[in-house]
């Protein structure tokens, strides 16, 4: 007879205890066994990664697609929450928190996917998929689920969403928060070129840009925008754009303050971007039921099969 491996302890002497019981003689705890059949692996694997419809895997499976409907979304089910993976993964986590939203569209409603990052984790902390806008309600209730966990923030990098910072002002007020340097970039360069085709001029003001915001200080990045300011004369739009980025200036170079230097925190989320665009077709090519229950199972575990992402400092 063949004698199950102790989940608890990992021993193989073990014995029966009444079916369908086991008792491990070396901790003494009794356990049932777990079925080692890989079908629930093998349908989340097919629907995710391979974009398959729900009629191929019935095919695939010798069944009917209605079948194929409830083996998926039975799978999907019994997977973690990624709250629970964050529990047992926290001595991983650095407490500097990357925070980013996308606009997504279920049943032609707007929905609204917040997602919480780690720097030292490297992977997805939480999320939380809501129907409307941003609005503040979401990030506390995202934090506050964090928290409850065992989750301390030390800081925080987002884009600059106005509810987000209104938000971490009045909840988090010693602690740093840096805008993402790449969306203050791309927003000014898109306030000067508007998507059309570009001059001499455009590229090299861009390329100025560039230089101000990436600068060592952020003394050093308002002399350099006094003097593009002074030197060029400026159309409408130009101005605007460099009016738009000293108003950024101070919250791009927080990472650059003496307080928080030992934190070296990262001065753009655009590292986790990518994740969030591949998200976001995903749910735009999925087949079957799309309601807001399904749409979170599926997200749940797309973020669990992130990889872990170097997030630079």
């Amino acid at each position: 007879m063949k004698h199950p491996t102790c989940p608890h302890c990992h021993s193989r002497k073990t014995v029966k205890n009444g079916w369908p019981r086991w008792l491990c003689q070396k901790c003494w705890k009794t356990f049932r066994r777990r079925r080692t059949d890989t079908r629930d692996r093998t349908a989340i694997d097919a629907y995710t990664k391979d974009r398959s419809t729900y009629r191929r895997l019935g095919v695939r499976w010798g069944v009917s697609h209605t079948t194929a409907i409830r083996r998926v979304q039975r799978a999907l089910k019994r997977r973690d929450s990624l709250l629970m993976r964050t529990k047992r993964l926290l001595p991983l986590c650095d407490g500097i928190c990357l925070l980013d939203g996308k606009h997504i569209r279920i049943q032609g409603k707007l929905h609204m996917l917040f997602v919480a990052w780690d720097r030292g984790l490297g992977q997805p902390l939480y999320f939380q998929l809501k129907e409307g806008g941003e609005k503040e309600l979401w990030y506390w209730k995202l934090l506050t689920d964090l928290k409850h966990v065992g989750y301390v923030p030390k800081g925080f990098v987002s884009d600059g969403i106005l509810t987000l910072k209104e938000f971490l002002a009045e909840q988090y007020p010693d602690l740093p928060h840096q805008r993402c340097t790449v969306h203050v970039f791309l927003a000014a360069r898109g306030k000067i070129g508007g998507g059309g085709k570009t001059t001499e001029r455009t590229d090299e003001l861009v390329e100025l840009i560039r230089r101000i915001l990436w600068s060592k200080t952020l003394r050093q990045a308002k002399q350099r925008l006094r003097k593009v300011w002074g030197l060029y004369q400026l159309t409408r739009k130009e101005r605007r754009a460099l009016e738009f980025i000293w108003e950024a200036l101070s919250e791009c170079f927080v990472c650059r303050d003496p307080r928080w230097r030992y934190l070296k925190l990262p001065r753009s989320s655009n590292a986790i971007e990518n994740v969030m665009g591949q998200i976001e077709v995903r749910l735009k090519t999925r087949r079957g039921t799309k309601s807001h229950a399904s749409a979170e199972l599926l997200i749940n575990e797309l973020l669990f099969q992130v990889k872990p992402q170097v997030i630079n400092q």
